[in-house]
C-alpha cells in the first residue's frame, strides 16, 4: 500500500519546495525568519529549491506512470 501512495507524497514535497522558492510570503514564513542571508544568496538558495522542487514533481511523475 506505501508504494502505491508514494508518487503522490514524492508530487506533493516537490509542489511544496516549489512553492517555498517561487512565493515571497511563504519563503519568509518557513526560512527568512529563522535564517537571514544576503540578497545573492537568497537568489542561489532559490534557484537550487526551485530545480529540486522541479526535479521532485518529474521524478513523481515517472513513478506514477510506472
Amino acid at each position: 500500500m506505501n508504494s502505491i501512495f508514494m508518487h503522490w507524497l514524492v508530487i506533493i514535497i516537490g509542489t511544496l519546495i516549489l512553492s517555498i522558492s517561487i512565493s515571497n510570503p511563504f519563503y519568509k514564513l518557513i526560512i527568512g525568519k529563522k535564517i537571514q542571508f544576503r540578497s545573492i544568496v537568497q537568489i542561489i538558495l532559490r534557484t537550487i529549491l526551485f530545480l529540486i522542487g522541479l526535479v521532485l514533481v518529474f521524478i513523481g511523475l515517472y513513478l506514477e506512470s510506472i
